[in-house]
């Protein structure tokens, strides 16, 4: 045969069929939701994991939630929140209600909380009180939200300042879009959790903070905790406290 007449190959690339797109399409998308299936379920194994820590923990009276139920002002779980046993940055809480002190904004909105919770039963020795809380408005940083007072048994106090900022935030993050969610900037609170939205469009999630607050007196058994409103701008929203040694919050 002449090799001027063979068939040459073509250089250009064989057109992908239906069937060969469909393929790899297929494959795409099977890796895809492989890849989310193992991310939400190493997510949910870490939470597991966590929880179990924190109920270890209680169990074994390394922290211990206190309870405050008889100073709650609200137990409605219909906000989009946590609610019950929960486990922030290592720190085991019990989230059965909220306690709101007064503050500026909600008061010009018609909202008068009360200006003090006080006799907050505790009954116990401990080193440091772990505070799961936030703000209804905001205030300039710095500003004091509320006072924490702990009651000694020999009938000492030592009184704590929670600031605006440093230590909590206002529950609305504001953020929108893919922004992150700040937290406090204070060396002994973490931002605790974020989720849920201030608005139906999902775009303002909503947080809340973990603050650590040393007991000075650790030898000494605290009876109860008080709470007072400063007055500012921004309203406290206490929702749990517990108590256990320090560095417990990571």
């Amino acid at each position: 045969m002449n090799d001027s007449a063979a068939i040459k190959p073509s250089s250009k690339p064989m057109p992908w069929t239906k069937t060969k797109k469909a393929i790899v399409w297929g494959i795409a998308a099977f890796l895809a939701l492989a890849a989310a299936t193992l991310f939400f379920q190493r997510h949910a194994i870490a939470n597991a994991m966590m929880i179990a820590r924190g109920e270890r923990a209680v169990a074994n009276h390394i922290a211990t939630p206190i309870d405050l139920t008889a100073s709650y002002a609200n137990q409605d779980d219909n906000w989009d929140l946590p609610w019950d046993f929960q486990v922030f940055n290592d720190v085991p809480v019990q989230i059965d209600g909220s306690m709101y002190l007064w503050g500026e904004g909600n008061s010009k909105s018609g909202v008068d909380f009360a200006e003090e919770v006080t006799g907050i039963a505790v009954n116990r020795k401990f080193d440091t009180l772990y505070v799961y809380h936030a703000t209804f408005f905001s205030a300039p940083t710095g500003t004091p939200v509320y006072e924490l007072v702990f009651r000694y048994d020999d009938g000492s106090s030592v009184t704590n300042q929670l600031l605006y900022g440093s230590d909590l935030l206002d529950f609305n993050s504001g953020v929108k879009g893919n922004r992150t969610v700040k937290g406090p900037t204070g060396n002994n609170s973490r931002l605790a959790w974020v989720g849920g939205s201030f608005t139906d469009d999902g775009n303002q999630p909503l947080r809340f903070c973990l603050t650590a607050i040393k007991n000075p007196q650790a030898n000494i058994e605290v009876t109860s905790i008080d709470l007072y409103s400063c007055k500012s701008r921004a309203a406290a929203v206490i929702m749990a406290m517990t108590t256990g040694p320090s560095g417990l919050m990571k």
